[in-house]
């Protein structure tokens, strides 16, 4: 009689072992240190909750991608699909009358569904922060500051943080109808400059600033230039931009670079928001922003900011 075969894991699963295992301890162990010397709590959630958590915090679009099975009373258990789901959750009741702000960090493993998977796996490895309770320039420069500190507690030196702002490119997309909106939105997402001057060729006032704000990346000066141009409703937005610009150290500075064409944020986001690029990886390692309006889905309204790294990512980054 044969053998029964070895059961395989599922695509997009890993064994991890020896320096691969080690690395990931190490870069978790130096993030978590350095976000507690910040004053940030380290929350744990459970690995699964109720799939509901996490719909309502990211809404339909995340329906697909939830790994969920049935609980014994027949209601739909989804595990961890981000933390940020879990932390408004637990902001929202057991800490609903704490004392503002609350500063909460977390570590631990994410599991997503991913219909086109592109080599990606299914479970990453996750740290992050989350400010809670307060708004303005002092919450956003506090993050940008703890991101710029969790990259280089992973020994890392090249590395760029890509920071934009929602309210660039709200008064223009919102001068557009749709479905031509949508059109526009994916246009932008892919650069393609070629389409949407065609498209808004006829256009005027805000929607036809779109053929310009979105490729607009650089330094402080390429902020400056935005501004000239940019319609009267982003003006406040690129102002916050050039007053954090302002207050970054010039060491900060170096490692920040704005980029106005981001729009894969714009359903969550209320602020600005930036993804993290490290040399030797092609694709961004960490993510992060502005999101006051997430709270509310759980019955308790904050100012929220926040960033989550890929530690899996970073782990594969060559010393």
């Amino acid at each position: 009689m044969s053998r029964p075969a070895v059961a395989a894991i599922p695509p997009g699963a890993l064994d991890l072992t020896g320096e691969a295992a080690r690395r990931r301890r190490r870069l978790q162990r130096a993030a978590m240190d350095l976000l507690e010397r910040a004053g940030y709590d380290e929350l744990l959630p459970p690995t699964f909750e109720y799939e509901d958590t996490f719909l309502r915090a990211g809404g339909a679009g995340v329906a697909e991608r939830l790994v969920r099975f049935p609980d014994r009373d027949g209601r739909i258990l989804a595990l961890r699909f981000d933390f940020t789901a879990s932390i408004a959750r637990v902001a929202s009741t057991t800490f609903a009358d704490a004392v503002k702000p609350l500063r909460l960090s977390y570590s631990g493993r994410v599991y997503r569904q991913e219909p086109e998977r592109g080599g990606r796996p299914r479970e990453t490895l996750q740290v992050g922060a989350e400010l809670l309770g307060e708004s303005g320039l002092a919450a956003d420069l506090e993050m940008v500051r703890l991101t710029l500190a969790l990259v280089r507690s992973a020994g890392l030196q090249d590395f760029q943080v890509n920071l934009g702002h929602v309210g660039v490119l709200a008064p223009g997309l919102e001068a557009v109808d749709e479905p031509l909106r949508t059109q526009v939105r994916h246009w932008i997402d892919r650069k393609d400059r070629g389409n949407l001057c065609r498209a808004l060729a006829g256009a005027g006032g805000p929607a036809q600033t779109l053929t310009a704000l979105p490729f607009v990346i650089g330094r402080r000066a390429a902020l400056e230039g935005a501004a000239e141009a940019a319609p009267a409703g982003a003006r406040a937005a690129l102002q916050h931009l050039l007053a954090l610009d302002a207050a970054l150290s010039a060491d900060e500075r170096g490692h920040v670079v704005y980029d106005l064409g981001e729009v894969r944020g714009l359903d969550y986001y209320t602020g600005m928001q930036f993804e993290v690029y490290v040399a030797g990886t092609g694709r961004a390692v960490g993510a992060g922003g502005r999101y006051d309006e997430l709270m509310g889905r759980f019955g308790r309204p904050r100012a929220a900011v926040g960033v989550s790294l890929d530690l899996d990512s970073i782990a594969e980054v060559p010393a």
